[in-house]
């Protein structure tokens, strides 16, 4: 009799343990946005309203509570152009992740600059100090890699994924802090080109380098990734 039931509940704990190892194998449907800053700068001078990313790798890896670390990658081998939206989910780095509590969910990417073009644009009006709107045109032409521990929409660095409820994730840039090390006389002083049209405040590696520079330093910083 004791036989039988010590059988019964190495079975018992055989079954839910296997139970518990398909429970945590079950996908959960996360997108993912691309966006910028939106937010005007401290000085009230500067805004970014659009501008596209051409990327050419996406990764996530992350480590969970209970279950096997994940790890998902995927390429672009013509580079993947993404228009930053706040609304617009990316089918191209759509996944299944393994649902659970995750300790660290880590989100990485890199530009694409094989064809020698732009890989990150950014698009926005700097207010002088005539009060006069200028549009404001950044163009990084290099290749960046950037590496994000993602939040949850809480602030918290632990992030619950569930089945039955699909998450939604913004990836966000921000132009404002990479502009925030440029004084405001450096942007009185930048050189004018016409742009479709429009006497534009561009800046690359040929237009205002001085600014330029000073920018590309800083464009991985400040990255954020808010699970939601």
């Amino acid at each position: 009799m004791k036989k039988s039931i010590a059988f019964l509940f190495i079975l018992f704990v055989l079954v839910a343990t296997g139970c518990k190892k398909n429970q945590l194998k079950k996908p959960t449907d996360v997108s993912f946005k691309m966006d910028i800053n939106r937010n005007t700068s401290a000085n009230g001078k500067l805004v970014f309203t659009s501008g596209t990313i051409l990327l050419a790798s996406f990764d996530v890896e992350g480590e969970r509570e209970e279950g096997d670390p994940i790890a998902f990658t995927r390429s672009f081998s013509s580079g993947l152009l993404v228009n930053f939206s706040p609304d617009n989910s990316i089918s191209e780095i759509q996944y299944d992740i393994p649902q659970g509590v995750y300790t660290s969910l880590d989100v990485n990417f890199s530009t694409f600059d094989d064809f020698g073009g732009n890989t990150i644009v950014v698009n926005g009006i700097y207010t002088n100090n005539a009060s006069n709107d200028i549009p404001v045109r950044y163009e990084f032409l290099s290749s960046e890699y950037f590496s994000i521990s993602g939040e949850d929409y809480s602030g918290s660095s632990s992030i619950v994924l569930d089945k039955d409820t699909p998450a939604n994730t913004l990836i966000k840039l921000d132009p404002i802090h990479w502009f925030s090390i440029i004084t405001t006389n450096m942007m009185e002083n930048a050189d004018l080109v016409n742009v479709g049209g429009i006497m534009t405040i561009l800046i690359n590696e040929s237009v205002n380098d001085n600014i330029y520079d000073l920018i590309a330093d800083r464009i991985d910083e400040s990255t954020e990734a808010v699970f939601n």
